[in-house]
């Protein structure tokens, strides 16, 4: 599924709901699809604070082989160069840390000292049990999140 649009906070909401019922249908198990639909609301949020345009694309995928399944998330979009650093730092941190469970737990706790949670991609990786990568080109970056299914 592909969808690109300029979300909002109300499209956001329900996209993830759009996503979640489609992937009730195509998962048998309901706690992977809450898990994907959780992903795409914190990835959509995501591109709405980092975009330069508004203009946001969302791939989702469900790869079957050998009677296991995958699903990736893609989400790109255009972010300036401070932006782009940002996140890029926030994912490859997320991707070394030895604790994710723990970094989540202390950024909560920082989250309620600041403007904003910032805890979208900690949410992912934790609670969505996503691995994350990015890539980068000009301005576009593309944040995917995958994760095995059963």
């Amino acid at each position: 599924m592909l969808l690109t649009f300029r979300p909002n906070v109300e499209l956001i909401s329900s996209t993830r709901r759009y996503v979640n019922e489609l992937l009730d249908s195509v998962l048998t198990n309901p706690d992977a699809a809450s898990r994907v639909a959780l992903t795409i609301h914190e990835l959509l949020e995501n591109t709405l604070k980092y975009s330069m345009d508004g203009e946001a694309r969302l791939d989702v995928t469900v790869q079957r082989a050998d009677g296991s399944a995958r699903v990736e998330v893609r989400a790109s979009n255009r972010a300036t160069p401070s932006q782009l650093a940002e996140l890029q730092q926030r994912i490859d941190a997320l991707r070394e840390v030895a604790d994710p469970m723990g970094l989540y737990v202390s950024m909560m706790v920082d989250s309620a000292r600041r403007d904003g949670s910032g805890l979208g991609l900690v949410r992912i990786r934790v609670e969505g049990e996503m691995d994350l990568a990015y890539a980068i080109d000009g301005d576009q970056i593309t944040i995917t999140c995958s994760t095995p299914v059963e």
